[in-house]
């Protein structure tokens, strides 16, 4: 009985969610229908909004004149690496990028939905080709860095479940154990991956600095992004912007972002199934991706230097700056014509005074005639007023 009590409040709550969800979705979709511009930050979000907020790409009366009022706004990065570079004036920076040898980076916030495992499987397979002699290259280390919170319960349970993953295959190659650096031993020492050429490990770096950042972002051969349908990304930016390129699902924001084969590579997703990883096409897409970008440092250079430049035509400052401004006059535009549109069933306010006088006036004849009929009839004395005596009886009702 416990048992059946228990899954019924179960579905309970599931029902009451759902409730709960499609009421403030309903009142956010009616209160976003009064704006004269909507923006989101990626055509995958638009297509988001489009489905859970389908009244707003109804067909207005403005929309004549300016298109569909749902518009994507890329949000622009102005990294400090890229800042320092230009001040320090380094010309020689595919030559820089074709000597880095340096980890394999993965940066996100310690929590499931962001498909970290996805990496250390792809990790793993890499390591078996080595060890087989199908893959002739050495292994980088793999650094997966990101925000943690030590009082958040997702965050603790997921970075462990994620080194016991790691240690479990290191073990299987005679590797030594997954490092953990906090933010405290950040400042205090760093890591032989991100300062040197070293051997195949897993290192995993928690909430770092802006400096540490920075150091993964010079020093990194290939940046790898998991997630799956993230609603845009600013990582893959940042690591394009640094001339590094970037492994990501074919999904999402990465797919607007990252053009495939040129500033990155793009891979397809699709579920891992427990014990069968390593046959995961993901997992090998992953995999395979790395290898290439590994085995052909000059390739990956250019690569790289081509995602720099995309970031700047595409996603810099000035190109948002813009953007933005443009929005802003639609918006004015739109706003401007919905006013004059609404306000053209008013009346002038010439007549509006001309009314008001008018009524004022009705008014007071009204209260003069009835004056006069209540002192013709001895209903209200000489001496007083309409509005007097119906102010001293009103005294003696409350009072």
């Amino acid at each position: 009985n416990s048992s059946n009590n228990g899954g019924l409040m179960i579905r309970l709550l599931k029902h009451l969610k759902r409730l709960y969800r499609g009421i403030l979705d309903k009142t956010e979709e009616v209160t976003m229908s009064y704006s004269d511009l909507v923006v989101v930050n990626s055509l995958f979000t638009r297509a988001q909004v489009e489905k859970t907020f389908p009244t707003l790409f109804l067909p207005r009366d403005d929309e004549r004149d300016h298109g569909e009022r749902i518009k994507v706004l890329y949000p622009a990065i102005e990294s400090s690496l890229s800042r320092e570079r230009a001040n320090n004036n380094n010309t020689d920076e595919m030559t820089t990028n074709k000597s880095r040898t340096g980890p394999i980076v993965s940066l996100n916030r310690f929590e499931r939905k962001k498909n970290v495992a996805l990496l250390l499987h792809a990790y793993d397979l890499l390591l078996d080709r080595v060890s087989k002699g199908d893959l002739t290259i050495k292994l980088p280390p793999l650094i997966i860095a990101g925000g943690y919170d030590p009082l958040n319960v997702e965050n603790v349970e997921h970075l462990a479940e994620l080194r016991t993953l790691a240690d479990t295959i290191l073990a299987r190659y005679n590797l030594p154990r997954s490092k953990v650096y906090s933010p405290s031993s950040d400042q205090d020492s760093t890591s032989s991956a991100t300062t040197q050429e070293g051997n195949a490990s897993i290192e995993f770096h928690l909430s770092v600095s802006n400096t540490k950042r920075k150091q993964l972002l010079s020093v990194a051969c290939v940046w790898c992004y998991t997630p799956h349908r993230e609603h845009f990304g600013i990582v893959p930016l940042e690591s394009m912007d640094a001339a590094v390129p970037v492994v990501a699902i074919r999904s999402g924001g990465p797919m607007e972002t990252i053009v495939d084969g040129v500033t990155g590579i793009l891979v397809d997703y699709e579920p891992i199934i427990v014990g069968q990883e390593k046959q995961s096409a993901t997992v090998c897409g992953f995999a395979d991706a790395i290898a290439k970008l590994i085995s052909h440092p000059e390739q990956t250079a250019e690569m790289g230097q081509r995602g720099k430049e995309r970031v700047h035509e595409i996603f810099g400052m000035e190109t948002f700056r813009q953007q933005w401004w443009e929005l802003l006059e639609e918006a004015q535009s739109r706003g401007r014509k919905r006013h004059d549109r609404i306000c053209s069933s008013y009346p002038s306010l010439e007549s509006s005074i001309a009314r008001s006088l008018r009524e004022m006036l009705i008014v007071f004849l009204l209260v003069v005639a009835l004056t006069w009929t209540l002192r013709t009839c001895g209903m209200l004395e000489d001496d007083t007023g309409l509005i007097g005596t119906l102010k001293v009886h009103y005294r003696r009702i409350v009072g």
